[in-house]
């Protein structure tokens, strides 16, 4: 059988500072909501996260994952259903680089800026 050749991920797919996609958002939302005992699901206590980045999103996805994760191993027996403890679900972590994100329009001028020197000169 011939071999799969998949390329490498580039380096530009996953930048910390970057406001985080509809898709991350999303995640985040499924995963607060799958780490959430049934009681205590209520669409509308569930949090709205607006501005996070990507860097941050990691993270919340990683402790939420492993929040399901130990829910998924201690799962209670029919009889340990009126023992479940509330679950508290973890904060958001703060932004680790004190770079802001840059705009679509920023990069598109500086782009625009870098190809129209490189005109004149050649």
């Amino acid at each position: 059988m011939a071999d799969i050749r998949v390329p490498k991920t580039p380096k530009a797919a996953f930048n910390k500072n970057r406001p985080a996609s509809d898709l991350l958002l999303r995640q985040v939302e499924h995963l607060e909501w799958a780490a959430l005992p049934a009681a205590q699901r209520k669409p509308h206590l569930l949090r709205k996260h607006r501005k996070l980045t990507e860097g941050q999103t990691a993270d919340l996805v990683a402790k939420l994952h492993k929040l399901v994760m130990e829910a998924k191993a201690k799962t209670p027996g029919p009889d340990d259903a009126k023992k479940l403890e509330p679950v508290q679900l973890p904060s958001v972590p703060k932004a680790s680089g004190s770079k802001k994100p840059q705009s679509s329009k920023t990069k598109r001028r500086r782009n625009s800026a870098a190809k129209s020197r490189r005109r004149r000169r050649s």
